[in-house]
C-alpha cells in the first residue's frame, strides 16, 4: 500500500472510524518498511462533519461531481470571453449547469447526512460551487479528501458577471454602493462559516470527552458490581 492509496482508503470511511483507520493504516505502513508514510498518514486531519460529507459525495455521487466540475470550467471561460466583449449567452448557460448540478448534490449531501443542520449543508453548497472554479478546491473534490469546507473568495466563485461601465469608464454610483454591500455581506458570511467550523471542532472535542467518560463509568459500575459479588462472598464464608 502507497501512502495515496492509504490517503484515499482513510477518507472513504466512516466519521467515527476515521481515527482507529488512520492508527491501522500508519501501522500496516510502518510494517511494510514505509516509516515516511506511515508518519504522514498519522499526521491527517480528521474531517469536520461538512468536509466529511463532501469526501463521501465524491466517491459515491461521482456523475454529479464530475457535471459540477465540468460546469465550473466552462463558467471560468465564459467569464473570460464576457470581460473580453463576447455575448452573455454561453456564460449563463453554464452557470445554470453549475447550479443545477450543485443543487442536486446539497440534496444528495442532506440524505446522506440524514438531517444534517442547514449550517453544515450552507457549508457543502458553498464549498461545492467553490471547488467548482478553483484549482486547488477542483483537486481536493475530484479525489475527496477535504478536511474543512472551503471559503469562497472573489466573483468567480459566485459566478458573477463582470460589472458593467458607464461611457467615461467609471462604475455608476449605484452598481459601487451594491458592491459595497455585497462585498460586507461576503465578509459577514466567510466569518460566520469560520464560527460554524470552530463550533463543529468544539462539538466534536465534546462528544469525545463524553463518549470517554461514558466508557470510565461503565467501568466503574462494573468494577462496583464485582466489589459487591465479592463481599457477599466473603460475608457468607463469614457466617459458616
Amino acid at each position: 500500500m502507497t501512502f495515496d492509496e492509504a490517503t484515499d482508503q482513510l477518507y472513504a470511511v466512516d466519521l467515527d472510524a476515521f481515527v482507529a483507520e488512520r492508527t491501522r493504516l500508519a501501522r500496516e505502513l510502518r510494517d511494510a518498511g514505509d516509516r515516511a508514510g506511515a508518519e504522514r498518514v498519522a499526521k491527517l486531519k480528521k474531517p469536520t462533519v461538512a468536509a466529511w460529507a463532501l469526501n463521501q459525495l465524491a466517491r459515491q455521487r461521482r456523475r454529479d461531481i464530475d457535471l459540477l466540475l465540468d460546469a465550473g470550467h466552462r463558467l471560468r471561460q465564459a467569464q473570460e470571453g464576457v470581460v473580453g466583449g463576447a455575448d452573455r449567452e454561453a456564460f449563463e448557460k453554464a452557470q445554470k449547469t453549475q447550479r443545477d448540478a450543485l443543487r442536486r448534490l446539497t440534496q444528495q449531501a442532506s440524505q446522506l447526512l440524514g438531517g444534517a443542520s442547514s449550517q453544515a449543508l450552507s457549508q457543502i453548497s458553498a464549498t461545492l460551487q467553490a471547488a467548482a472554479v478553483s484549482e486547488e478546491g477542483r483537486e481536493l473534490l475530484a479525489r475527496g479528501r477535504f478536511t474543512t469546507p472551503l471559503e469562497p473568495e472573489g466573483f468567480d466563485v459566485f459566478g458573477a458577471l463582470p460589472v458593467a461601465r458607464s461611457a467615461s469608464g467609471k462604475k455608476p454610483a449605484r452598481t459601487q454602493k451594491a458592491n459595497e454591500e455585497l462585498k460586507k455581506a461576503r465578509e459577514r458570511l466567510r466569518e460566520l462559516e469560520r464560527a460554524a467550523r470552530a463550533a463543529e471542532r468544539r462539538a466534536e472535542k465534546l462528544q469525545a470527552e463524553w463518549k470517554e467518560s461514558a466508557h470510565a463509568a461503565e467501568s466503574a459500575r462494573l468494577a462496583l458490581a464485582a466489589a459487591q459479588r465479592d463481599l457477599k462472598q466473603a460475608e457468607r464464608r463469614g457466617r459458616k
